[in-house]
């Protein structure tokens, strides 16, 4: 049961993003394309695997015009003795209009296994899974990876607070982000300058629980995620910036 907290963990802090200022600030602007962040990823000081957030590049989805984003979490060599993690998410979004066009999802954790497709039909306000069961959605729905982007690209001021309309499958809510603060870090002897991002999680399927995630974002316009860290039943799960290209 342990292992199995902490590897959950693990993978879902790479998939994936006061006053009440609505949803849209502004349509993000031109993601840095390609870009390839890469994590380590510990659990109370031992590392235990690690994970990647990448910017693919443009495509075409259903003859739109699309960034393709992936993530992916590993189990290290030595926890895959234990209790072996391959995970992989796929986000398409509309390059115009910064909403989700398709969501692809494949959990490999021990023994279980999950496989996720939703399509989105923005025009009909709807969404279909693999299993062909369609459900209603929001305007301008964003899966949760697509909303880690979408968070990046705006103007993050201390003391903000913002709401997404995100869909994690059949469920969608409005997933409230607040900027607490702003911190310098050291991580693997590098200092960076960071803004703290924390959104408000109402889903247990996202991010393991409910609650609690933190976010380390460079206090630049890039806003690049370089710390990431979630609370589990058995400590804290954290994930450092190890290389970006």
């Amino acid at each position: 049961m342990l292992d199995k907290l902490r590897n959950r963990a693990v993978s879902a802090l790479i998939f994936l993003f006061l006053g009440s200022v609505p949803y849209l600030f502004c349509c993000p602007k031109k993601l840095d394309v390609p870009e390839r962040l890469v994590y380590n990823v510990s659990w109370k000081f031992l590392k235990v695997g690690y994970g990647t957030l990448e910017v693919i590049g443009l495509t075409e989805f259903n003859a739109t015009k699309a960034y393709h984003i992936h993530s992916t979490a590993r189990s290290s060599s030595f926890f895959d003795n234990f209790f072996k993690v391959r995970d992989s998410n796929d986000s398409y979004i509309d390059a115009e209009y910064f909403r989700s066009l398709c969501f692809k999802q494949q959990i490999r954790e021990g023994r279980y296994k999950r496989d996720k497709n939703i399509v989105f039909d923005h025009s009909n306000m709807t969404a279909t899974n693999h299993k062909n069961e369609i459900f209603p959605i929001p305007e301008n729905a964003l899966d949760v990876l697509a909303a880690l982007y979408w968070i990046r690209e705006q103007n993050l001021t201390t003391g903000v607070s913002f709401h997404i309309p995100v869909n994690s499958g059949k469920k969608s809510f409005n997933m409230e982000v607040r900027i607490t603060g702003k911190e310098k870090i050291k991580i693997s002897g590098k200092k960076y300058s960071t803004i703290i991002v924390e959104p408000m999680l109402e889903d247990a399927g996202i991010f393991l629980s409910k609650g609690y995630l933190k976010i380390w974002m460079t206090d630049d316009d890039a806003h690049i995620p370089v710390k990431m860290q979630s609370e589990i039943a058995v400590g804290s799960i954290v994930a450092e910036l190890d290389t970006e290209k």
